[in-house]
């Protein structure tokens, strides 16, 4: 076997910065997801003081932020994924809100039907009051 040949010192440093570089990115990708920001090439490479070329040339940074993107783009809200609600989630809801609209509505009818016989229970009353007279 041979041996691996020794780094230079500039090799080294250019090691220990893009180790920097890929954190500080890490660590801007979960800053602006918990903010709710908007997460594109530019936030992170601004946000991360890294180039858009580095990001675009490290294909896990990429996916991530492909994939980051398409979720925002899918949800409304600039709420942090972590803190949107699931699919099964606002199935529940709108599950929910359907039933109480047809309580409501079930409800609604009732009480109509109560009120035109109060209405007639008036009438029959108003109709003795005049015959009485």
């Amino acid at each position: 076997m041979a041996a691996q040949p020794a780094r230079t010192p500039l090799e080294d440093a250019a090691a220990r910065r893009t180790l920097e570089a890929e954190r500080c990115v890490r660590n801007a990708l979960r800053e602006l997801d918990r903010e709710g920001e908007t997460i594109s090439f530019a936030a992170v490479a601004q946000r991360a003081h890294v180039s858009r070329a580095f990001l675009y040339g490290h294909n896990d940074f990429r996916a991530e932020i492909e994939a980051l993107r398409a979720t925002q783009g899918a949800a409304p809200s600039r709420l942090p994924v972590r803190q949107r609600a699931s699919d099964a989630s606002l199935r529940a809801r709108l599950r929910a809100a359907l039933d109480d609209n047809q309580r409501q509505r079930e409800e609604l009818a009732r009480l109509r039907e109560e009120l035109a016989i109060a209405h007639g229970r008036v009438r029959e009353l108003e109709l003795d009051r005049r015959i009485a007279r």
